[in-house]
């Protein structure tokens, strides 16, 4: 009898080991248009890029998951940009893309 609980034990371990191998952390995307504004690219497509890092952290939220902050000054995501003039001013709109890590 001690010998089939010791096998009952050593199996339900390993199932817990190999259940909680499964459980990966996900991304879930976000976008960002931050539509025409007077600045500069560089600060139109971090704004981009910060609205979709918060939608993307909302649909991770939604998703009953917790949101990871982004780490360093590594890459946080993509901006595409567009400009235009209006009476010698530069105006740009960005279009950001991210995605947060999520558990």
């Amino acid at each position: 009898m001690q010998v089939s609980a010791r096998l009952v034990a050593a199996g339900a371990a390993a199932f817990l080991l190999l259940a909680g191998a499964g459980a990966r952390a996900a991304q879930y995307p976000g976008w960002g248009d931050t539509g025409w504004v007077y600045a500069s690219k560089r600060e139109c497509c971090n704004a981009a890029i910060d609205l979709a890092a918060q939608y993307s952290a909302q649909a991770c939220v939604s998703a009953g998951g917790v949101p990871r902050p982004f780490a360093g000054a590594s890459q946080r995501g993509t901006c595409s940009a567009e400009w235009m003039q209006d009476e010698g001013n530069l105006l740009y709109r960005c279009y950001g893309e991210a995605s947060v890590w999520c558990r």
